[in-house]
C-alpha cells in the first residue's frame, strides 16, 4: 500500500534528496545536484524564494521504503504577472510504477484544489535559475549539471495521467571552432567600432561583484518575456551569486559596455561539472571539491548558462559578438564543444547564432506539461 507523507524534518529533506541519487545510481547519464545547494533550495530558512512562493514537498512510501518524491510550488508572483492560477510541479521522481506517479500527482492536485488553483504545470522551479523541464528526447546523453535527468518512462506516465504539452525546451551541442573565423572576426570588429562598444573580461569574482546588481537587472529585463519568468529579488541575487560564482572559470565570462559605461550585454559559459559532481556524488567535502577545481581549471566541455543583451542592441549583432569572444576563448583553451542550457524551441533569435558553428541542434529536448484541475 502506498503512503504519502510530507517532508517536514531535516531527516526528511535528506531522504527527499538522496532518493533521487539512489534511483539513478547505476545510470551513467545522471548527474546529481550539489547536496549542500539542494538542501538550501528546499529549506525555508535559506531559500529566499519562500518569501513569494508557498512550497510543500512529499515522499511516497511503500512498506516503509521511499518509491517516489514530488515538490509543489505556488509562485504567487508568477501567477500575478502572467494572470494564471497555477501550481508548479517540481523535483518529481518515481520508480517504474504508474500508481506511484499517480499518487504523487494526486497529492499536488489536492493541495492545489484546497488553495483554489486550477492548473498544474511542470516540472518547473522557484524561478528561471532553477532546474526545469522533463527530458523527452536524448536519454542516451549525459545530463548537464544545471538540468534534470529522468527515465524514458516519465513522459509516458505523464501522458497516461492526462498531461499535455505546455512548452518544449531544446538543447544544442555547439563546437566552439567557428566555421569562418576571419569573416566572423571582421564582422564583430565592425559591430564594436560602429556602436562604440568594449568587451571586458574579469580575473575573479571580486572584480565583477560591483556590477552584479546591474547584471542581474539586465537578466530580469531581457528575459522578462520568456515563458514563466519572474524577476528575482535582491535576496535571490545574493543567494544565486553564492551558488554559482564559485563554479565559474572567468576566461569564459564576458561583459559588453557601451560608450556611457553601461552594461548592455553579458555572456556566461561555465566549465561542465557533470563528471566532477558525479565522481564526488554531489558532495564537496571533505575531498569532493578537488575534482570540481580540476574541472574548472581545464575544461573540455562548457555549459552555456546564458547570453543576455539589451533589447536596443539585440539586432545590431551584439549577441553574435559576445558568443564569438566566448567561443574563441574556449577554443584557445582547449575546449571542444559547449552545450546550451534549455532554450525555448521557438526562441529562434538565440538559435540563429549557432549557424556560424558546427552544431547538433536539439540533441536533447525537455518538456513542461500541464493538466487542468477539475473542480
Amino acid at each position: 500500500m502506498l503512503q504519502i507523507r510530507e517532508v517536514l524534518t531535516k531527516k526528511d529533506k535528506r531522504e527527499f534528496i538522496s532518493f533521487q541519487n539512489r534511483l539513478y545510481k547505476d545510470v551513467p547519464q545522471y548527474v546529481p545536484a550539489l547536496l549542500s545547494d539542494e538542501m538550501a533550495n528546499i529549506s525555508e530558512e535559506k531559500n529566499p524564494a519562500f518569501e513569494f512562493c508557498r512550497m510543500r514537498f512529499f515522499l511516497c512510501e511503500r512498506d516503509g521504503e521511499t518509491v517516489g518524491r514530488v515538490g509543489a510550488i505556488i509562485n504567487d508572483e508568477s501567477n500575478r504577472k502572467w494572470k494564471e492560477n497555477n501550481i508548479r510541479i517540481t523535483r518529481i521522481d518515481f520508480i517504474e510504477d504508474i500508481e506511484v506517479a499517480r499518487a504523487l500527482i494526486d497529492t499536488v492536485e489536492q493541495w492545489a484544489r484546497e488553495e483554489g488553483l486550477t492548473r498544474m504545470v511542470g516540472p518547473m522551479g522557484f524561478c528561471d535559475l532553477d532546474k526545469e523541464g522533463m527530458l523527452i528526447e536524448g536519454f542516451e546523453h549525459k545530463s548537464m549539471f544545471i538540468t534534470y535527468y529522468n527515465f524514458p518512462y516519465y513522459p509516458k506516465f505523464f501522458e497516461e495521467l492526462g498531461f499535455q504539452k505546455e512548452v518544449d525546451w531544446v538543447e544544442t551541442k555547439v563546437y566552439v571552432k567557428c566555421k569562418n573565423e576571419e569573416k566572423l572576426s571582421h564582422l564583430c570588429n565592425r559591430v564594436m567600432e560602429r556602436n562604440k562598444l568594449r568587451y571586458v573580461t574579469y580575473s575573479s569574482a571580486s572584480k565583477i561583484k560591483p556590477y552584479l546588481n546591474e547584471l542581474f537587472d539586465l537578466l530580469s529585463n531581457e528575459f522578462s518575456d520568456l515563458y514563466g519568468y519572474v524577476s528575482i529579488t535582491q535576496k535571490q541575487k545574493a543567494y544565486y551569486a553564492g551558488q554559482f560564482l564559485m563554479l565559474l572559470n572567468w576566461k569564459f565570462v564576458g561583459v559588453i559596455f557601451n560608450e556611457q559605461n553601461e552594461i548592455i550585454g553579458i555572456g556566461v559559459l561555465a566549465p561542465s561539472l557533470a563528471d566532477a559532481v558525479k565522481k564526488n556524488k554531489g558532495r564537496l567535502f571533505p575531498f569532493g571539491f578537488i575534482p570540481v577545481l580540476q574541472a574548472k581549471a581545464n575544461p573540455k566541455v562548457l555549459d552555456m548558462y546564458f547570453v543576455a543583451v539589451k533589447r536596443a542592441y539585440r539586432n545590431l549583432g551584439v549577441p553574435t559578438v559576445l558568443m564569438h569572444h566566448l567561443t574563441k576563448a574556449a577554443a584557445e583553451n582547449g575546449v571542444l564543444y559547449a552545450e546550451t542550457g534549455p532554450e525555448l524551441e521557438l526562441n529562434t533569435a538565440v538559435q540563429s547564432m549557432w549557424a556560424a558553428y558546427e552544431h547538433e541542434y536539439a540533441f536533447k529536448r525537455r518538456r513542461c506539461w500541464f493538466r487542468d484541475i477539475e473542480s
